[in-house]
């Protein structure tokens, strides 16, 4: 088993201006919002969670969709012949965060791998707890930098802004001010202080499908630009990946914790991936709270929907949860095949 160390996931520790003279602890009490933003979410627009019941109902037919075919063989090194391209760019506010540069090399690293591990191509996916070698899966979708912007000039998916805060803010001005169209392109803001409350160790949040804000331009993935790629160490830039779940409509693995009552309903309950068993707590590695849950199942703790300190895998549910969420109206557009050419990555 490759060990690897990790920071925290969404909220690292590390303190104020004082932290290098105390230990800190590793863990925050609060880590990835995801959860709990898309809560209060659904409880401020009851019809975005209508929707978000509406497209569970889709996701009968894309099991089916499974059955039905045969499965993908898959090679080394990103896929020639992707099956869904998503088009994106970057807004970067400020080039330095927590003393890491942000530049496009970095960017262009933490896609390209960010690409890898969805597709499964990263030594990891072979090394996972056997007990998932059945269900482990992966996605033939590739991230790619837009190269043309929304009036049809030349870009290279990266833009550069003064520094600014604030993008995990569900009502950021940045975002509602410097978003390109969210039926066009993948959103992502990097930023060092995610929530404009001087805390710069947050790394990312991601909200699920919702057309109502697509529609508002606030569809997006917030991301701390010092753990991106080669600014961290190799198993903590998967939290991008993690990010990018998140905005194909997957959940924490860890969502409701563990209970018994919970088994039977798994398709409604948690995460709502049946191949992912339920977790006590987000703390839950090899080397701290222990891989068996409270019905003695060994869980997936190496998921890209858990804090772990390996990430290696996606599962089968959660595949054909990401396939449902592009099939959805806020994110169908963005692989569509005209949109490809309108961004010019229909290469």
């Amino acid at each position: 088993m490759i060990n690897k160390l990790t920071l925290s996931i969404c909220a690292l520790v590390i303190g104020t201006s004082s932290y290098a003279q105390a230990k800190q602890p590793e863990f925050a009490a609060h880590h990835c919002k995801a959860g709990e933003i898309n809560a209060q979410h659904y409880r401020n627009f009851p019809a975005a969670l209508e929707e978000a019941e509406q497209r569970l109902q889709g996701l009968a037919a894309v099991k089916q969709a499974r059955e039905n075919s045969a499965a993908e063989v898959s090679v080394m090194g990103i896929s020639a012949s992707p099956k869904y391209i998503i088009p994106v760019v970057f807004h970067v506010y400020g080039t330095v965060h927590n003393g890491d540069t942000v530049n496009d090399a970095v960017i262009i690293d933490a896609l390209y791998k960010t690409n890898e591990d969805f597709q499964g191509q990263t030594a990891d996916f072979a090394d996972i707890d056997p007990e998932f070698a059945a269900v482990k899966d992966s996605l033939n979708i590739e991230f790619r930098l837009a190269r043309l912007d929304p009036e049809g000039n030349p870009t290279s998916g990266i833009i550069y802004y003064p520094e600014s805060s604030g993008a995990g803010n569900y009502s950021s001005s940045d975002v509602k001010n410097d978003h390109w169209d969210n039926y066009k392109y993948m959103n992502v803001y990097i930023q060092n202080d995610l929530y404009a409350d001087g805390v710069t160790n947050n790394s990312g949040v991601a909200w699920y499908p919702d057309s109502g804000m697509s529609d508002d331009g606030l569809a997006r993935v917030t991301y701390n630009g010092a753990y991106l790629g080669t600014n961290t160490d190799e198993n903590f830039r998967s939290v991008l990946t993690h990010e990018f779940g998140h905005f194909l409509d997957l959940i924490h693995t860890f969502e409701g914790g563990c209970k018994r009552g919970a088994v039977k309903r798994c398709a409604s309950t948690g995460d709502k991936s049946c191949d992912t068993p339920q977790q006590n707590s987000w703390q839950m590695n090899p080397g701290d709270g222990g891989i068996l849950n409270c019905l003695g199942e060994t869980i997936n703790w190496q998921n890209f929907m858990a804090y772990s300190d390996q990430y290696a895998n996606y599962t089968q549910d959660q595949v054909d949860r990401m396939v449902n969420g592009l099939g959805s109206p806020a994110r169908q557009t963005l692989w569509s095949a005209s949109n490809l050419v309108a961004t010019g990555t229909d290469y």
